[in-house]
């Protein structure tokens, strides 16, 4: 249940995010990461791929250090880790 649920999950933000990139108003890099971060607990060696960028293992650093969360935080936890991920200036606000 829970590889379904990721699965349709990380094809809805993908094709959000592909959407994104084409209007200025949804933004579509978020999406584009929460569709990562799916596919990337579905697939380990996407994962060990994605882990090779700098910007991207400190993402994934950040979502798995924040596993023992509620969800409500680990949803707060995740939209601060994308934006870092984004824009790497902005660092330790949250």
């Amino acid at each position: 249940m829970r590889v379904v649920v990721l699965f349709l999950l990380g094809c809805a933000s993908l094709a959000l995010g592909l959407v994104g990139l084409i209007i200025p108003i949804l933004p579509g890099f978020l999406f584009l990461l929460v569709a990562l971060a799916c596919f990337a607990s579905l697939f380990p060696q996407m994962k060990r791929t994605l882990n090779k960028h700098p910007r991207l293992a400190r993402f994934f650093h950040r979502l798995e250090s924040g596993a023992h969360l509620h969800w409500a935080s680990r949803i707060k936890l995740a939209f601060w880790a994308s934006l870092e991920a984004v824009n790497p200036k902005q660092r330790h606000r949250w």
